[in-house]
């Protein structure tokens, strides 16, 4: 933003959002700023041209809420894929869930699954456990 009105009006409704953010969510002020600061949303509010900073302060709220709900949707979904991953890898290879567990940290498979979400979660079981075994063979030359 430029030194201009909007650059004035930002403080105010950031403490806006911060105080409808700790009171609807229960939060204190740090996690409530850390809430607002993580969203697309202040992005958005922070660009000129999107003039988001004209809306009300629940107006706001709301469009954040929106995006949370989506993240919330799609972690839910990569959850539920690691879950997978984890169990069919441990039956795989024969180990125990915590082998299996302590495994995909230390090699950071949790990592490789995330980014490569979109099509590994498309693929077939062995395509995806073959993917994991290589991924793993090469983190540890």
């Amino acid at each position: 933003m430029n030194p201009n009105i909007e650059t004035a009006v930002m403080p105010f409704k950031v403490q806006q959002l911060v105080e409808i953010i700790m009171q609807k969510k229960q939060l204190d002020y740090q996690d409530a700023f850390l809430y607002l600061y993580t969203s697309d949303c202040y992005k958005l509010l922070q660009q000129q041209d999107t003039k988001l900073w004209y809306v009300s302060g629940l107006g706001i709220y709301e469009m954040l809420e929106e995006e949370k709900k989506k993240e919330v949707i799609e972690n839910k979904k990569i959850m539920l894929f690691f879950a997978f991953c984890l169990e069919k890898y441990k039956d795989f290879k024969g180990l125990s869930a915590e082998e299996t567990l302590l495994l995909f940290k230390k090699h950071n498979v949790f990592d490789f699954l995330q980014e490569g979400f979109e099509v590994l979660h498309t693929q077939g079981e062995n395509y995806i456990l073959q993917e994991i075994d290589l991924f793993i063979k090469t983190q540890m030359k």
